[in-house]
């Protein structure tokens, strides 16, 4: 231990997402997967000058000099993890979390409430994200490394520590940057995580025009209650209803995107609109936590919502990289995602992740 860093270092701890569910699909195949993993990992790590304390499983304990080197070596990490080809579409995603602090150094090791900080925050991460406490934030923010950007998140409570904690995301360009909220129990002032649907129709106005405002007015009531029976059968609630646009929530993803395709498939068999050319829905879902529900104040996840929404064509029901991360391999009766590439919404200055719902309900047949 003698040769380990003293003073003030960087913990770096990582974890691989879902490796159980990994385990399970890909069975003595996920050894393989592991070792590349671990491969491309030390790689980065020791070429930023990292120094590896422990490897337990999937995840890797490391300790670095400078919170700088910390930050390049994982961001050199996740890039060559996405770069990687991996064995029978793995999709390996590791989360890594980063704190600075000043240890003591026993000879079994560091100890302190700082290595605890460093592994709580790599537990809050989600699979492909990089997180770091404030201390380190500071610190690599006045590196000025190259390709990335500091974004601070707000405060959390992480497991077994007493105070809040200030997180901050890396966004590396070319690497996706949209994350559900931390992995807490009670983060925020916005209560649990939900999934925000947004369902809207395309050519609203030729209806208007067609058909006058008393009949269009019945047909927009019909639709209401058709967006709103569908939602309420797989637990969503009301959220907004205005004008051809229904806003409805969900404490799960996957009742989310059920959902929304009970509601296309509806939209589309025509019969609570009494015309020919029947106008069609396009829908966007997007997860994260409302800013005060009770208050109907959404924030930032129902506005990423109604700009996925409005940036899907007809028909079609895109859905963001926060969402599909927390699907955890639930059930989606016959339908899958399929991911669409980039997009860049409207008021974004980057481009996002997102993904298409493809598929009918096992209840339609498929």
């Amino acid at each position: 231990m003698a040769e380990l860093p003293r003073g003030t270092v960087t913990f770096l701890f990582t974890d691989v997402e879902r490796s159980t569910a990994l385990t399970r699909r890909l069975g003595a195949a996920f050894g393989d997967v592991r070792a590349q993993h671990r491969r491309l990992l030390r790689t980065a790590f020791e070429a930023n000058g990292g120094q590896e304390i422990e490897t337990e499983g999937d995840a890797f304990f490391v300790v670095f000099d400078r919170a700088g080197d910390a930050v390049a070596a994982a961001v050199a990490a996740q890039r060559a993890l996405a770069e990687a080809e991996w064995a029978d579409d793995a999709e390996l995603r590791v989360r890594i979390g980063i704190h600075t602090a000043e240890p003591h150094l026993h000879e079994d090791g560091y100890v302190g409430v700082g290595v605890s900080r460093a592994n709580r925050i790599c537990a809050a991460a989600h699979g492909g994200q990089i997180l770091l406490s404030n201390a380190t934030a500071g610190v690599a923010e006045d590196e000025e490394v190259t390709g990335i950007r500091v974004r601070d998140l707000g405060e959390y409570r992480l497991k077994d520590l007493e105070r809040p904690q200030r997180l901050f995301q890396v966004d590396v360009d070319g690497l996706p940057s949209e994350f559900p909220p931390p992995n807490t129990g009670d983060a925020g002032d916005g209560g649990g995580i939900v999934t925000v649907l947004c369902a809207d129709l395309i050519g609203w106005r030729r209806v208007l025009r067609m058909l006058g405002d008393a009949a269009a007015m019945a047909a927009a009531k019909r639709y209401h209650r058709l967006v709103l029976e569908a939602a309420a059968a797989q637990g969503g609630r009301e959220f907004e209803v205005s004008g051809d646009l229904v806003i409805v929530v969900f404490d799960s993803v996957a009742a989310a995107l059920v959902t929304a395709v009970e509601i296309r498939e509806a939209v589309a068999a025509g019969d609570w609109i009494e015309l020919a050319n029947r106008p069609s829905v396009h829908l966007g879902a997007h997860s994260g936590r409302l800013v005060d529900p009770r208050a109907r104040h959404g924030g930032t996840v129902v506005s990423r919502a109604v700009r996925l929404c409005h940036a899907a064509e007809a028909e079609q029901v895109l859905v963001s990289h926060a969402s599909e991360a927390l699907l955890e391999g639930e059930a989606l009766g016959g339908v899958t995602l399929r991911e669409a590439g980039e997009r860049t919404l409207e008021g974004d200055d980057r481009p996002a992740l997102v993904y298409e719902l493809v598929g009918t309900t096992s209840s339609r047949g498929g």
